[in-house]
């Protein structure tokens, strides 16, 4: 047995023998070239003097590798998205208010350019959350996500336009819930006969659009039962910080206790930050002054466009101004719904819902309690009604984790049908804004 033993020991010790000699042999074969190349003959040194232009030639220095990381990734956010194109417009929006053009021109000149900016703000801020980590980047998001309905609204504010505003903020949530989700279950079930997605989600972001509906309606009950008290004011104000409380524990759940559950709802190709941290930091400061500009030219404009138009003023908080702030999550939504990942579509499109209702809307009385501007969750109760039907259709839909086209085409004939009631509301009369 030990004969074995050191007969096959010796059969593993001389190959490594061998390899040990051919590598030393190597070795000194390769010293000796390197000091044959060394020693070269005097002949064979040039004068520098002698030699050609092209031997002395130093290469160029290596480029800015930073500045030209800078440069490409602008070009890929500026240049990635059509809807871009719509910058364009930018100049006539601002030449059209400084030359005094009609308001109904000044109105849409500086409605379509903030649609690209809303998306690019969007993009600036996914940019600076790629490197922040999980829990700032969620705030940023949370912050960011809906800059534009909260610039629209500080703006709004500061000129006394709560009318417009509350049928702003509830008409970006109507968007989100029936016509974005809607679109995404419709063209999705073009594609896939039944799509699946997580329950999860769905429930959780719709349990908190049924709390918005009871922070909404006990105010503006309360101002038609009790008209003759301001109590509503007050209410609202304890409402929007429990609403506010409410979404912060929903970061906490969805990105900490219970992250597990949204993790469906990550998209996994979602590319590298292409931006440093400083230059993202500037592209947000910079769109978010551009978006304040032309809301500024645009929330001008409104009475005038109303009274060109005959649109009533609750028709365009309600229809049109949601258009620039969730443009790009139509297309977003209907794309990946389209590749049969549903459950980002849903995710994308009640948690913007949610987001809006549970955080910039108590934000916005907030702001406005701030500004001492009455700004409440006294909306008018028409509005409550559709937001209280929306949901608990919404709801219905999204119950059993499934979706097809008829269930799309169904939501959005509920927002068809409500735009229909908005469109043919007349505006409402001082007493009545009074008695509210």
């Amino acid at each position: 047995g030990l004969s074995v033993y050191f007969f096959f020991a010796l059969c593993q010790l001389l190959p490594n023998g061998r390899e040990d000699l051919a590598a030393e042999s190597q070795a000194e074969d390769n010293l000796k070239k390197d000091v044959e190349m060394t020693e070269i003959p005097q002949s064979d040194v040039h004068d520098p003097d002698d030699d050609d232009d092209e031997s002395v030639t130093t290469p160029p220095p290596p480029p800015n590798d930073e500045q030209m990381s800078t440069w490409a990734g602008l070009k890929d956010i500026f240049l990635g998205n059509a809807v871009n194109w719509l910058l364009l417009i930018t100049p006539l929006g601002l030449v059209a208010y400084m030359a005094g053009w009609n308001d109904t021109a000044v109105f849409f000149f500086n409605f379509f350019p903030i649609i690209p900016l809303a998306w690019l703000l969007g993009r600036a801020t996914e940019e600076v959350s790629c490197r922040t980590g999980q829990v700032i980047g969620g705030f940023l998001n949370a912050t960011f996500g809906n800059a534009v309905e909260v610039i629209l609204a500080i703006v709004g504010l500061r000129k006394n336009m709560v009318e417009l505003i509350q049928a702003s903020l509830l008409g970006s949530v109507l968007s989100n819930m029936l016509l974005v989700l809607g679109c995404a279950f419709f063209c999705g079930g073009l594609f896939h006969k039944e799509q699946k997605f997580n329950t999860a989600i769905a429930v959780t972001n719709c349990s908190l659009l049924f709390l918005a509906c009871i922070a909404l309606c006990l105010p503006t009950v309360y101002s038609y039962v009790i008209p003759d008290t301001d109590n509503e004011v007050a209410m609202s104000h304890v409402m929007a910080v429990g609403m506010a409380l409410t979404y912060v524990q929903f970061l906490y759940f969805q990105m900490g206790t219970h992250s597990y559950l949204f993790e469906d709802a990550e998209d996994d190709e979602e590319s590298e930050p292409v931006l440093s941290m400083s230059a993202s930091m500037v592209l947000m400061g910079f769109i978010t002054v551009l978006v304040a500009v032309h809301t500024e030219f645009l929330t001008d404009a409104v009475d005038g466009t109303v009274r060109q138009t005959g649109l009533n003023e609750r028709f365009i908080g309600i229809i049109l101004l949601p258009i620039i702030g969730n443009a790009a999550e139509h297309v977003s939504a209907v794309t990946v719904a389209m590749k049969n990942k549903m459950t980002l579509a849903v995710n994308i499109a009640l948690g913007s819902a949610t987001q809006i209702s549970v955080c910039v809307i108590p934000m916005t009385v907030v702001i406005g309690w701030g500004l001492n501007v009455r700004m409440d969750l006294n909306f008018h109760i028409y509005e409550v009604l559709a937001l209280v039907v929306s949901v608990l259709l919404v709801a219905e839909m999204v119950r059993n984790g499934k979706s097809n086209w008829l269930a799309g085409s169904i939501l959005m004939m509920g927002y068809l049908l409500i735009g229909a009631g908005f469109l043919y509301m007349p505006k409402l009369m001082e007493k009545e804004k009074a008695a509210m």
